[in-house]
């Protein structure tokens, strides 16, 4: 089969399935991804060389993350996501999921393999939710990364607490927070729950992401500055927050999300 011919199969596997996120593949192909985190990497303390370590990626959906750390040649890359809509940790007001929105979730999984296959790569996805990880289940790593994940999670410190259990390294936190909050309480942890009716839990300011962070176990070694999150070429899930005290939020996330970074390692107790 001739360069031409592959590249355009690969162009038919990538238009076949939705996409989070943008990926470079082989022959110049680009995913139409929801967000572009391209930019991102050159924002978030990422380590240059990921050599000889064992590492997490939370909550994986399409694999940049886990794909990134590869890259930087890790010597294993275990991806983690949920296997089905019903372990989706979302607020009991949001509507039921249809059989359509089953099959959008299976064609969603149907991504990563596309673009694992497309870079050869030898990541390893593990359908397991956040909350059961264990040394039992998925061995332990040296780094892992939780990207835009904890505003989704009905118990973020417990998540937290979970990666603390398998990771005896660094964690790296790329999370949602809350400009408004952080302006007015810079220093006072606080965390704005929503409504309820979207698949989001809660909203802190950077002090209540950091005092989420240091409650699992784990000791902030340095906080980067915040940023925001573009968006892709793809098509993306409105963000549809009601009430006129939105109208700056919904504003914002026309251009992107605010997002900051945490680095993290496993408290150790004095003596």
């Amino acid at each position: 089969m001739s360069e031409g011919a592959s590249d355009d199969g690969l162009r038919a596997r990538v238009a076949a399935v939705p996409w989070y996120h943008t990926i470079e593949l082989p022959g110049g192909i680009v995913t139409p991804g929801e967000y572009d985190l391209r930019p991102t990497v050159a924002k978030v303390r990422f380590p240059e060389s990921l050599e000889g370590k064992r590492c997490l990626d939370v909550g994986t959906h399409d694999g940049f993350w886990a794909f990134e750390m590869e890259r930087r040649g890790a010597a294993s890359v275990t991806a983690i996501d949920v296997a089905d809509l019903s372990e989706l940790d979302w607020p009991v007001a949001v509507p039921p999921f249809s059989p359509e929105a089953r099959e959008e979730l299976a064609r969603r999984r149907g991504a990563f393999t596309v673009a694992q296959e497309a870079l050869g790569s030898a990541v390893e996805r593990a359908e397991i939710s956040v909350y059961d990880l264990a040394p039992e289940r998925v061995g332990t790593f040296d780094f892992a990364f939780f990207g835009t994940l904890l505003h989704h999670l009905r118990d973020p410190v417990g998540a937290l607490a979970a990666v603390r259990r398998v990771v005896h390294g660094q964690l790296l936190v790329c999370a949602v927070f809350c400009v408004s909050k952080t302006l007015l309480y810079p220093s006072t942890p606080v965390v704005e729950l929503f409504e309820g009716r979207q698949p989001f839990w809660n909203y802190p300011n950077i002090a209540g992401l950091r005092r989420q962070v240091e409650s699992a176990g784990w000791t902030v070694v340095a906080t980067g500055r915040p940023f925001l999150e573009r968006f892709g070429a793809g098509p993306r899930w409105p963000a549809q927050l009601p009430g006129w005290r939105n109208v700056p939020r919904r504003a914002m996330f026309r251009v992107g999300v605010p997002h900051v970074w945490l680095l993290a390692e496993p408290f150790a107790p004095g003596p």
